[in-house]
């Protein structure tokens, strides 16, 4: 009779339990399930802070008038206006890069690797951004959460000021040629007023206004002066004289030795009415005074002769207009006529010469305005582009948010209440789960032959 041991009762033991190693497998694969539970169950304990971050899904425009230029719109389009391009997926790479993680970090002051990197998810079919940040406390929970939004929002202020510097820069060196090309026209200008004899557009309305005038004047002077030259017709032949004699005859009148003459023929003509009245023609008295008379007579007519000339009537050699006022009046009126006439007819050529004058020169500020307005068409275009330009760049500074879009909190970050990992109730769910499964991979490896004729009958 043979003896057993205690060590060989376990050696037996091990023996018989390695003959049954389904017993092994699934012994292992309960171990193993606990064993995770319980690594769950003792790793540090963790709290989550969850925020909401929206990106808005409408863009804006503006519309910007400027007088007598044209119109500069500045439009943003909404971020989703293209379907091969979603902020939202930027957002979460760079939610989820290094600097701003390593930001977020210097903000909290631990590492980057103490920060982790957070849960990004994206809500389909809205604009919503929801990240979940964990801490080992519920305090840095949400300190991380805060920091890792003021971080995003400093990110795209650097990104939105290098886009705007690198822009203005590239628009700069456009407006500047702008710039040459309104000063080169502007130049233009300047040279061609120089050397020409026109400075504004408006100098040919005012020479057309001038030439205007000059030919109503001239038709106004022409009817006065027709009409004038009737008026002079028609008194010179009621009076018997022409204008020129009739001042002549003016100048006789005024003469003192003319005068004198006169005044003792009236004398010598009243003296020998008297006497032949009272004696007859023949009495020597009468003589006397008719020798007297054919005497003054003589020295009328030979000073009308030295002031007139030879060719006077006789008629005036006797004339006294100081006695007739009436035709004294004629005479003036047609003397004054006679020179109001001459100063119509002067100011009548004057007219002529200074209508042909602007003519000439008309023709001259035609070519020259056209050339002008040429030259300040091609200054207002470049004017215009430039101060288009300009304004559209003022206006792009405003549209900041064109490539990357304003992004807003939909819910301030959360401050945990209690722990999000590890958690008894997963630790016991994923335990139960676990064992099913070990323990139905163990039956279908275990019953495999009769599975396997199952199915083969069945087929």
């Amino acid at each position: 009779m043979m003896i057993i041991s205690p060590r060989d009762k376990i050696r037996g033991y091990i023996y018989r339990l390695f003959k049954k190693p389904y017993l092994i497998a699934g012994l292992l694969g309960y171990l193993s399930v606990l064993a995770m539970v319980f690594i769950y169950l003792n790793m540090p304990e963790k709290y989550s802070s969850e925020v909401d971050l929206v990106l808005p899904g409408t863009g804006t425009s503006s519309n910007v008038k400027l007088n007598e230029v044209g119109e500069v719109i500045s439009q943003t389009s909404t971020p989703y206006g293209s379907s091969s391009f979603n902020p939202r997926v930027n957002y979460k790479e760079m939610l989820t890069s290094r600097s701003v993680l390593e930001r977020a970090a210097l903000i909290m002051g631990i590492s980057i690797r103490e920060f982790a990197i957070p849960v990004i998810k994206l809500t389909e079919q809205t604009s919503i951004i929801s990240i979940k940040v964990n801490g080992r406390t519920a305090k840095e929970a949400n300190g991380k959460a805060n920091a890792l939004y003021t971080s995003l929002q400093q990110e795209l202020d650097r990104l939105r000021a290098d886009e705007v510097l690198r822009r203005d820069a590239s628009i700069k060196v456009v407006l500047t040629q702008y710039q040459n090309k309104l000063n080169h026209a502007r130049g233009n200008i300047v040279d061609f007023q120089q050397n020409s004899m026109v400075v504004a557009s408006i100098q040919l309305e005012q020479m057309v206004t001038a030439l205007s005038d000059l030919n109503e004047k001239h038709m106004l002077v022409s009817s006065e002066l027709k009409q004038l030259e009737s008026y002079i017709r028609k008194l010179s032949q009621n009076l018997g004289v022409s204008p020129s004699l009739a001042g002549q005859v003016f100048k006789l009148q005024t003469d003192a030795q003319f005068s004198s003459y006169l005044t003792e023929l009236d004398t010598s003509i009243g003296e020998l009415t008297t006497y032949s009245s009272r004696w007859g023609n023949n009495h020597p008295k009468v003589i006397s005074a008719q020798q007297r008379v054919n005497q003054v007579n003589s020295h009328l007519k030979q000073r009308s002769m030295q002031m007139i000339g030879i060719h006077v009537s006789e008629s005036f050699n006797s004339l006294d207009l100081k006695k007739q006022n009436n035709r004294a009046q004629l005479f003036a009126d047609l003397i004054d006529s006679s020179a109001i006439k001459e100063g119509k007819q002067a100011m009548l050529a004057n007219i002529e010469q200074s209508i042909i004058f602007v003519r000439d020169k008309l023709k001259i500020y035609s070519r020259e305005v056209s050339e002008l307005e040429r030259l300040e068409h091609d200054f207002h275009m470049a004017e215009a582009i430039y101060t288009s330009a300009a304004a559209r760049i003022e206006a792009s500074k405003a549209d900041i948010f064109a490539s990357y879009p304003v992004i807003q909190q939909l819910t301030v970050a959360s401050f945990p209440q209690e722990i999000s990992s590890p958690k008894m109730t997963i630790a016991l769910a994923a335990g139960f789960i676990g064992f099913i499964f070990i323990t139905l991979f163990l039956v279908a490896i275990w019953q495999r032959r009769n599975l396997t004729n199952l199915l083969l009958n069945k087929s």
